[in-house]
Formats: structure tokens, C-alpha cells, sequence
């Protein structure tokens, strides 16, 4: 959470004017120091200090890593140092195309071992720096390594059971796109001398190696201190030549001089900037913030309203004020959950306790009628009836608010285990089936056959079924027809259950799942108001998702559709 703004001088302050800090230097007047009233006061004597003594520890430590790598230059440069090469044979190919090869510095370029010779397309050799020229054959030429194709080459040879060996040939280059690669050629030698290839993933029309071809092909892969190279070239008169040369392992020390060179360049230049301005580096971005901070924690209680803390600076205590700005925004946060969760409180024991008023008012008054002798023989039984039905109902609204109640406690676990959603719907819609044709309801069951397995806790999950199929009975008129389809989308499952009843009205759609909403927006004495809060809770509590359809389905006027993950075994 980044709340964090720049403020000119760069200032650190709350919001609220309560605390400001000015880290600059020059802000004075009449010699003193603007001063914050009743500001936190911080012993530079120990935190500056430690860091002071870390500061001259590293500064020495840089001090003599500047002088070792002096050394360590001048050692390079002198005589008995390394042999530092700028140039190679690349630099030097116009000359190789014009037929100056005598300007071309073998020696320093490839080493004192080093030697070049300059070739024809046939193998004829034009140019020596060998005193004895070599002799090529073209398919000698073809097996040394081309210049400058990063390729490299390894020998592994193996005894058969025939004590004979097998020369397996490795090439490895990386391709046009960067990808690495690797060709090989499996090489078996005869009684003739000959390399006879066994295997080979190089497309090649030849059969056999000579001696001399197999020198070639595997040298660099020989040697380890010299390297054999063939670079083509079109000399002036326009015949292909190649460019045959001999050199010593080249090294990268000039890289890593100028590399050493700009790094003590650069720790010399810094190091003069950092001495001067690292005391007043760490009493700006280090003492005054952690000020602010320290001031800011300890007057937070006695506050009503919490500002947040700005600063712009180091990222450690971006970080550190940015977490004291998320520590102030959730506990404002579960300060006004706690309001809100004492509102819901304070409503629903309203509600509860208007819905228990009606029939406890009803029971009472009807109670005394008995007792009085006002109600005759005739009437007593239907008021007894009508005071146990009162009672029934009391019960009942207890009940569910008890049930709502043990959802909410977080303590409650649901008992999952796999079960056969499909299966559980046709189970309960038999169970209450002669119900419908009791009191003159409709039934259209539309449930898949495929089984559809999820983790649920059986008996709560009946009691969204009971709920809702409750509220049907409740608000719908008689010859209402109640549509209950579970049907399978993809790796979730669908229930739908829908009327053609009267419906809900718009007021009451957008908090339809809320407790106590009959209670609050109809007060009848049919419903509580819990049930489809409980069917709310229940389904979440499995992971799933319960809604008033925004677009029933035709021919019906409320419908609640619910869905639910498959279990793995089910998604297969």
C-alpha cells in the first residue's frame, strides 16, 4: 500500500498536523533550530555511532581493495605478467584479401607458437609462417574448425568386446536462434587405418576419416593449450582461399583490466562523495523518520481519527511507514466491523424479539380468555389450538435462530463427505412428494442421471433444501407448480429451484439472504426471516455459491440457483 508522497525539503509530517520534521539542514533562525514541541528525542550517541564505525570499517575495507587491485593491474602489466592480446586474426582479413600476408604480425597475434598459412580452395598452400609448408586435401580443410562458430568439440573413446575402440565425435554450437545443439560423428577404426563412421547425425556423403582428417577434426579437442583454425576469405583476384592458422588458448585480460580499471576509477570518485555526506545521510533518512514514526506510535491511542504517515526515501522505511499505514487502515478497518457486527447484532435481536412478541402477546391474551371464563366450551378447544399452533411457532423461530447462531460460531465445522448431489435431491423430493398433492402444490423434477459427487455435510446441506421448499409453501397460492432441476455445467453442479408463485418484490431481492428481512419488510406470521440467511451460510460454508436469479426462468417468477464444485473424483 503505497501512500507515500515527496513534499518539498522533504519534509516528513502527519496529516493532521499533529507532528512535522524538517530534514533540512539549513532551516534555522537566529542560530536556533526550529524545534517541534513535545518531539521524541533520539541518543545519536549510540544508533549514529554504530553506524558511524560501520561506515569506517567498510571504507577500509574499500581502502585496501583499492591497493590489491593496484597490485594486482601493475602485476598484469609487467613483463613476467599475462600476455595481453587486442587483436586476433578477424582484424587483420583485409590484408588476407589483398595478399599482404607478410604485415599480418603472426606471432603477436597468435602466440609464439602460433603459425599461418594460407591456403587454395584445392589445398595448395600460397603462405607459410612454418618454416615447412603444410599440404591439404580438401576433406582435411573440411575438418578444422571454422573461426569464430563458438563450436566445441570433445572425444570419447570406448573398448568393445572385440578390444577394439570406438571414437564417438562430439560437436555442440548453439543455432541461429540461440538454442544449444549437438551433432556427432561414431567412429570405429580398421585394420587399414581408416576411421570408418559407424553412426553419425551430420549429413555427410563421406565413409571413413584418413589419419590425418581425424587429427584434424578432433585437435582442439586434443590440445587444450593451442588452438587449429580455418577462416575463408575471396582474396583480390577473386579465387576462394582459406586462412590455416595455429593459436595459442586467447584470454580475456584486457576485458578484465578495463573492467578492473572503471571499478577503481569509480570507487576513488565515490568514495571521497560518500565520506562527506554519509553523516548527514544517516541523520536525515535515519534518525528524523524513525522520529516521526516513534512519535506518531506513541500518541495513536489517545486519537480518535488516524492519519496516515507520509515519507519519500530509502525503501526501508517507505516499507516501515507503509506498514504502519496498513496497521492504521486495518485496525480502522475492524473498528468499523465491530460497529457494523454490533448493528447486525442490535438488528436481529430486534427482529427476533418482534417476531416472539406477536404470538407470546396472542398466547397470553388468549391464556387469560380461559382463565377469565370468557371463552365458552364450544371456542375453548379452537383457542387452545390456536395457542399451541402459537407455540409451534415460537419454537420453531427459536430453533432457527439457534441454528444461525451455532453457523456463526467459529468453532462450527461442517462433516463432509462425498456424496451423490442428484441422488440427494431425489431422496428429499420423495419425502415430501405427497405433501405437494396434500396441500394442492405441482412438481417438476428435472434431475440428471449422471452422478454428481460433491463434499458436503449431508444434513446441513438437506436443511437449504427444507428451507427454501418451506418458503414455497409459505408464500405461494395453491396450484403453484415448484421447479427443482439439478443438471451438471461443466466440472460444477447446478441447482435450480424455481415457482410461479407471486414472487419477491424489487425491495426485497437486493438482501433477500439477509437475516430477519420477512421480519423487517413484511412482518406476517408465516416466516422468520433466517431461512435463506441459513441457506446463505450453509452453502458458502461448502464452497459454493447460492443467488436469486436476476432472469428466471420463463414461465417462472422467483428462482434460487445454486452451484457447487465437483469433486475430483467426479471432474474426471
Amino acid at each position: 500500500m503505497k501512500n507515500n508522497k515527496l513534499r518539498k525539503n522533504d519534509d516528513y509530517e502527519l496529516q493532521n498536523g499533529a507532528l512535522s520534521v524538517d530534514c533540512d539542514d539549513n532551516r534555522k533562525k537566529g542560530g536556533r533550530n526550529k524545534r517541534m514541541k513535545n518531539a521524541p528525542h533520539i541518543d545519536n550517541a549510540s544508533f549514529l555511532a554504530l553506524l558511524i564505525r560501520s561506515f569506517v570499517s567498510f571504507s577500509l575495507i574499500i581502502i585496501l581493495g583499492v591497493v590489491a587491485i593496484f597490485i594486482l593491474v601493475n602485476w598484469a602489466f609487467s613483463p613476467n605478467g599475462i600476455n595481453i592480446r587486442q587483436k586476433n586474426i578477424s582484424d587483420y582479413k583485409s590484408y588476407l584479401e589483398n595478399g599482404n600476408y607478410q604485415k599480418i604480425p603472426a606471432n603477436r597475434i597468435l602466440g609464439d607458437n602460433g603459425w599461418l598459412e594460407v591456403v587454395t580452395a584445392d589445398g595448395n598452400t600460397v603462405y607459410s609462417t612454418r618454416t615447412e609448408s603444410g599440404v591439404y586435401t580438401q576433406g582435411e580443410l573440411d575438418c578444422i574448425v571454422r573461426y569464430n562458430v563458438g563450436e566445441t568439440r570433445e572425444v570419447h573413446n570406448f573398448k568393445l568386446a572385440t578390444d577394439k575402440y570406438n571414437y564417438l565425435v562430439t560437436i555442440s554450437y548453439n543455432d541461429s536462434e540461440g538454442n544449444p545443439q549437438e551433432r556427432y560423428y561414431l567412429l570405429s577404426k580398421g585394420d587399414d587405418g581408416l576411421y570408418n563412421i559407424v553412426s553419425s547425425s551430420i549429413s555427410t556423403t563421406k565413409t571413413s576419416f584418413t589419419q590425418r582428417e581425424y587429427e584434424y577434426l578432433t585437435y582442439n579437442a586434443a590440445h587444450s593449450e593451442q588452438r587449429l583454425y580455418r577462416l575463408s576469405f575471396k582474396g583480390a583476384d577473386g579465387v576462394d582461399y582459406y586462412a590455416v592458422f595455429l593459436t595459442e588458448n586467447e584470454n580475456n585480460t584486457a576485458v578484465v583490466y578495463l573492467f578492473i580499471v572503471v571499478i577503481v576509477l569509480c570507487i576513488l570518485a565515490l568514495f571521497a562523495t560518500v565520506m562527506v555526506f554519509y553523516i548527514r545521510y544517516i541523520n536525515k533518512h535515519v534518525q528524523k523518520p524513525l522520529a516521526v514514526l516513534s512519535y506518531a506510535m506513541t500518541t495513536f491511542p489517545s486519537k480518535e481519527k488516524h492519519e496516515h504517515l507520509n515519507y519519500k526515501g530509502s525503501k526501508e522505511f517507505e516499507h516501515l511507514y507503509d506498514s504502519f499505514n496498513e496497521m492504521v487502515d486495518l485496525l480502522d478497518a475492524s473498528e468499523q466491523q465491530r460497529l457494523a457486527l454490533e448493528a447486525d447484532k442490535q438488528r436481529m435481536l430486534a427482529g427476533l424479539s418482534h417476531d416472539l412478541k406477536t404470538p407470546v402477546t396472542i398466547i397470553q391474551g388468549f391464556t387469560k380468555a380461559i382463565k377469565d371464563g370468557l371463552v365458552s366450551d364450544e371456542d375453548k378447544q379452537k383457542y387452545l389450538q390456536i395457542i399451541l399452533t402459537k407455540s409451534d411457532q415460537m419454537v420453531a423461530l427459536i430453533n432457527q435462530f439457534y441454528e444461525y447462531n451455532k453457523l456463526e460460531h467459529p468453532d462450527f465445522a461442517l462433516d463432509k463427505k462425498p456424496c451423490d448431489v442428484a441422488e440427494l435431491a431425489r431422496s428429499f423430493l420423495a419425502g415430501i412428494y405427497d405433501e405437494f398433492e396434500i396441500r394442492g402444490y405441482n412438481l417438476d423434477a428435472q434431475i440428471c442421471e449422471e452422478r454428481l459427487v460433491c463434499d458436503l455435510d449431508k444434513g446441513q446441506f438437506l436443511r437449504v433444501f427444507e428451507n427454501i421448499t418451506g418458503n414455497f409453501f409459505k408464500y405461494t397460492p395453491k396450484g403453484s407448480t415448484l421447479l427443482f432441476s439439478v443438471q451438471r455445467e461443466d466440472n460444477k453442479v447446478k441447482i435450480a429451484i424455481a415457482d410461479n408463485g407471486l414472487g419477491i418484490n424489487e425491495e426485497s431481492k437486493k438482501d433477500v439472504f439477509e437475516a430477519f428481512v420477512v421480519g423487517e419488510k413484511s412482518r406476517n406470521n408465516q416466516g422468520s426471516g433466517l431461512g435463506l440467511a441459513v441457506c446463505k451460510k450453509i452453502v458458502t460454508m461448502h464452497g459454493g455459491n447460492i443467488e436469486l436469479a436476476k432472469e428466471p426462468i420463463k414461465g417462472y417468477n422467483t428462482e434460487f440457483d445454486i452451484t457447487l464444485d465437483l469433486s475430483e473424483d467426479s471432474q474426471k
